[in-house]
């Protein structure tokens, strides 16, 4: 079976073909067009007709910014697209492209990416963290994403990190571990101003031998070191997968490990070690989680119809009939 996957992002809109296999038979991405809602909807539209031309589709499985209903395809927020927010986006697809339509947390997908076929594939515990622009992220408990009330476990970009001062954003996570925190910290070590760096030239700089660049990425591992140190000791994962394109550095790993090891050796007793991993599928985690919501998904309601089968014989007093069904399954 083939799915389509659309990872929508502030940016880009990407999509893929993906198998059930979780094979990638074609990828792309297209500008996100956030003028209006009827906007954003018809260019998903358009994505879907665009690919249905070459295959067929069983489904569409969304990865989205923002705070999610999965189960009820609602979306509170749509981070920054505001075009999205308080709609059932999965209800308004399905009606326009008549086929179904799932919806996940980004964050929360590449997490299920890495447990479907990644990082995480033999953990039944993990946590996830995301960095990119802020800090996402997930938690994972017997295989399942921990939604919590609010659907916000896992948002790490709200962890305060700092209370000495006044409470500001400029505490949070999102701003403390983000990649404009990475950029200002390599470019307060090496002198070279802010609008002149970006992630690929501060680690292409290090991994060249550049000292000060090294201690600037240092400086931001140890920051992303003490989150996963609280992460450990909050859920003790069997596992930590660390995702988003900085992850790709294997200099970054490095450091938020060496760093981990300081916190650990600070305390008098012996305690567990963080295991620390970077997640396998990188900038396609999205779109491979996306999917395996999709077809979890349809996994239940395929269930969900054969209980609904099974009863309606019973009740009809078909035994009969109710136990070749039974005896098929």
């Amino acid at each position: 079976m083939n799915y389509l996957a659309i990872d929508v992002g502030g940016t880009f809109i990407k999509y893929a073909v993906i198998t059930e296999n979780c094979s990638i038979l074609e990828k792309d991405k297209t500008p996100t067009r956030q003028e209006s809602l009827e906007v954003f909807i018809q260019s998903l539209e358009e994505i879907c007709r665009k690919i249905r031309e070459h295959y067929t589709i069983e489904g569409i499985a969304l990865s989205m910014p923002g705070i999610i209903d999965s189960k009820k395809g609602f979306m509170y927020t749509g981070g920054s697209l505001f075009c999205i927010s308080n709609v059932n986006i999965v209800e308004i697809l399905e009606q326009r492209v008549g086929i179904p339509v799932t919806v996940e947390n980004d964050a929360k997908c590449a997490a299920l990416a890495e447990i479907w076929q990644g990082s995480l594939k033999e953990c039944q515990n993990a946590v996830v963290v995301v960095c990119g622009t802020a800090v996402g992220g997930a938690v994972i408990c017997n295989r399942e994403i921990v939604s919590g009330k609010n659907f916000m476990a896992g948002e790490f970009s709200y962890v305060i990190t700092d209370s000495k001062d006044e409470y500001k954003m400029a505490n949070c996570l999102a701003e403390t571990a983000g990649a404009k925190a990475l950029i200002q910290s390599v470019s307060d070590k090496t002198g070279i101003p802010v609008e002149e760096l970006n992630g690929e030239k501060a680690f292409s700089l290090a991994n060249q031998g550049n000292e000060k660049a090294i201690a600037g990425i240092r400086e931001h591992a140890k920051k992303l070191a003490i989150h996963i140190h609280n992460c450990q000791y909050m859920f003790d994962p069997e596992r930590i997968a660390v995702g988003g394109g900085i992850s790709e550095q294997p200099l970054l790993l490095q450091l938020i490990r060496e760093e981990i090891a300081k916190i650990n050796d600070m305390f008098p007793w012996t305690l567990p070690v963080p295991e620390v991993t970077s997640c396998r599928f990188y900038n396609d985690a999205n779109l491979i989680g996306a999917v395996y919501v999709h077809m979890k998904a349809r996994e239940k309601k395929i269930s969900l119809d054969k209980v609904n089968e099974l009863m309606e014989l019973l009740k009809n007093r078909r035994e009969g009939e109710y136990l070749r069904a039974l005896l098929t399954e």
